[in-house]
């Protein structure tokens, strides 16, 4: 179903085949690219010959991230500061108690559930919430798998509260709709609970999905939390018991700098 799954055959060399940029970037694409960290010291100089010197100079002023001289926290837009920054804003905003029951999305409804932990439980059905719809788990793999590369970046924008691709929204099979309803319900519902400002995280996560030369498999390794026992991922990093991964911060410095990113409403 997913658009850019990986077969078994190329799962070993899948990113050794991909091109450092997409077919057809320009010259400022590609000084984009470069000055949002994508490119690795090692691929300056190919880009230089493939994007000119502009883009290569881009490459020399980005923030250097993990590899750099320094802490971190020195440097403001790196992943960690982003981190501590969309933490301590959902901190001040606050947040409501939970509201148990049917909850309603762009996408159709679920159910929020009491959980174990501070997050609800985010669950649907098939009988009367999506008929039509095939059975589905609640892990993060099976809802991300169940929908195609274009669907997920809809999610985030739903969370947002963008306007939707009507056409695209009454494309989506009763089983994408379901796993989009409650992709919607945990961003909304359980994970911000889990930590303040894990949503921005999730959004971020969901919007590179839209990329096709983006595997749905690298999703867990964008947002940690989605990963088993990964509740306390970010809580762990702020504390300096875990440092980010490389895919992990490159996620958090790829989210909107500003508080415009639907954060009042997670």
């Amino acid at each position: 179903m997913r658009r850019h799954g990986r077969s078994p055959e190329s799962e070993a060399d899948a990113h050794d085949h991909r091109p450092l940029l997409r077919p057809g970037a320009t010259g400022p694409e590609a000084a984009r690219l470069a000055a949002a960290g994508r490119m690795t010291p090692d691929a300056a100089m190919s880009l230089q010959n493939s994007a000119g010197n502009a883009a290569f100079v881009a490459v020399q002023r980005s923030p250097q991230g993990d590899n750099g001289a320094g802490p971190a926290e020195e440097k403001p837009m790196d992943g960690l500061s982003r981190l501590r920054r969309a933490n301590e804003r959902a901190k001040k905003r606050g947040q409501a108690a939970p509201t148990y029951g049917p909850g309603q999305s762009p996408f159709g409804p679920y159910t929020v559930n009491k959980g174990r932990g501070a997050g609800p439980y985010i669950t649907s059905n098939k009988k009367t919430q999506h008929p039509g719809s095939e059975d589905l788990g609640t892990t993060y793999t099976e809802l991300v798998q169940a929908l195609d590369a274009e669907h997920e970046p809809m999610v985030a924008a739903a969370v947002r509260g963008e306007a939707l691709d009507e056409e695209l929204l009454a494309g989506m099979s009763a089983t994408q709709k379901r796993a989009a309803a409650m992709l919607y319900g945990v961003m909304k519902e359980s994970e911000e609970r889990r930590f303040p400002g894990a949503g921005k995280a999730m959004r971020s996560a969901l919007t590179k999905q839209g990329d096709p030369y983006h595997e749905a498999e690298e999703f867990d390794e964008d947002f940690p939390m989605a990963k088993v026992k990964g509740a306390r991922y970010y809580e762990d990093v702020l504390a300096g018991k875990k440092q980010l991964s490389e895919k992990a911060r490159k996620n958090l410095e790829d989210m909107s700098s500003s508080s415009s990113d639907g954060e009042k409403s997670s």
